[in-house]
């Protein structure tokens, strides 16, 4: 009987937690003190959802690893290049082991480990998996063939990643599956919108006194 194939490998992108290195048009409103801080937190929430969606992941990073969040996964450095020739050498360096390549970013703050496992899920019956965001990129990519088209000549950073790669996708008639639209901190906007979220979902002390 043929051994079971693994599951897809999570690759995480990210930059080490290194001040004026990060969150750039955040940190052009808030300074790069904040910008730091809102980096790390967001790298410690994706790690933490990689560590509790079961997955298996590695961290892909640009920066020095010493100044990462304290995590349990293996770091690799990432290839030089663009982001899409990196993204792209990632995901063959995945596929070449064997596995099924996920890619996801740590801008997003409402990615959890469901959303991963989702998208791990959908590559059983995709051939390429995207997990758009509302700007109009995407925080997520995974494929179980390195299919260059989806990288070469994107507009990165600019409202229209995701919709040129779906326009790659159909032209390479691949099958696909997106799924559900999050969102990304990238702006002063996006996050003072995550600190109304946090507040929101933060107890009032105050409902939990019995009352007399």
């Amino acid at each position: 009987m043929a051994a079971e194939r693994a599951g897809p490998l999570l690759a995480i992108f990210t930059r080490g937690c290194e001040h004026g290195r990060v969150k750039s048009r955040l940190a052009r409103t808030v300074g790069n003190d904040i910008a730091l801080d809102v980096h790390r937190a967001l790298v410690v929430r994706t790690l933490e959802a990689a560590r509790r969606s079961g997955l298996e992941a590695e961290v892909w990073l640009d920066g020095d690893a010493d100044s990462l969040p304290a995590h349990a996964f293996a770091v690799r450095e990432q290839p030089p290049g663009d982001l899409g020739a990196r993204m792209l050498a990632v995901v063959a360096d995945i596929i070449a082991r064997d596995r099924a390549a996920l890619v996801v970013g740590t801008d997003c703050p409402v990615l959890d480990a469901a959303y991963l496992q989702r998208a791990a899920r959908a590559l059983d019956h995709a051939d390429v998996v995207l997990g758009p965001v509302e700007d109009g990129g995407y925080v997520l990519i995974g494929m179980r063939a390195p299919h260059a088209i989806l990288f070469d000549a994107i507009p990165w950073s600019t409202s229209g990643v995701y919709e040129q790669t779906l326009k790659r996708v159909a032209a390479a008639r691949l099958r696909h599956i997106a799924l559900e639209t999050l969102w990304d901190v990238d702006t002063e906007t996006d996050w003072r919108r995550w600190r109304r979220l946090q507040q929101d979902a933060t107890p009032d002390p105050r409902s939990s006194r019995s009352s007399r």
